[in-house]
């Protein structure tokens, strides 16, 4: 309407504002996240686009014109249930236990939480640092739908984020053990993990919880293990390992 190439443009604010976009056959994109995600949009200034393009592609992202995303489609009402659910739970819980998000590559699944006691079952006195990991639920979703295959290497890759993160950041320097509570133990254990039964009441309330998981985000894969675990392994060997 203004003659011009469209640069840049921002989605006005207010209810009547988006209704009055649709009107016209427009509709409204989502916020953009903090950083590059799978599914999401990312809001780019043209001055920056060059730089963002070669970090995206660095990190395992491709860029295609929009007709050739796959699986693009307008949101539906059932979208806004993961949504809802990731700000309200995950990432409230992320903030309240400063969880590490290790997830820049477009194929990283994992995060890392460092706590400073070491929680039962794990052989260590009460008092060891520790760093609990927590797997990035809707990415893994996400990739187990492309094929079980990427979602597992992807799995077994994302703990070298890990080891990265044990020796680079300074909240993980103390932690005497990496360890997971999860569904996903027989990977670990094929990574050295060892896997420690859970009190049966504690398996039953994570069990519970993703369970939750799984309705949240959509997966129908039904888990290779029904009763979840603990994972763990000291640090050396940790970055032994997987450094």
């Amino acid at each position: 309407m203004a003659a011009q190439p469209v640069t840049t443009w921002a989605t006005p604010a207010g209810l009547r504002a988006l209704r009055d976009l649709g009107t016209r056959g427009l509709r409204a994109l989502p916020s953009s996240p903090a950083q590059p995600a799978p599914g999401a949009l990312l809001s780019v200034p043209p001055a920056q686009l060059a730089a963002t393009l070669a970090t995206l592609k660095a990190g395992g992202y491709q860029p295609v014109p929009v007709r050739a995303v796959p699986e693009l489609r307008p949101g539906q009402p059932g979208d806004l249930w993961p949504r809802v659910y990731a700000r309200l739970v995950e990432d409230r819980f992320a903030r309240q236990h400063r969880v590490i998000d290790l997830t820049a590559r477009a194929d990283g699944v994992m995060r890392v939480a460092p706590l400073n006691h070491a929680p039962a079952p794990l052989p260590l006195p009460r008092t060891a640092p520790t760093a609990e990991l927590h797997v990035h639920s809707p990415r893994l979703v996400g990739l187990s739908a492309r094929s079980a295959l990427v979602a597992y290497r992807a799995y077994r890759r994302s703990l070298k984020d890990v080891a990265q993160a044990l020796q680079a950041r300074p909240e993980l320097h103390a932690a005497q053990a990496v360890f997971a509570v999860t569904l996903f133990h027989t990977p670990l254990a094929q990574a050295g993990f060892e896997i420690l039964d859970l009190p049966p009441a504690r398996a039953r309330w994570y069990g519970l919880g993703f369970r939750l998981l799984r309705v949240a985000y959509g997966t129908h894969r039904t888990p290779s293990e029904g009763v979840p675990k603990m994972a763990w392994l000291g640090r050396e060997a940790f970055l032994q390992l997987h450094g």
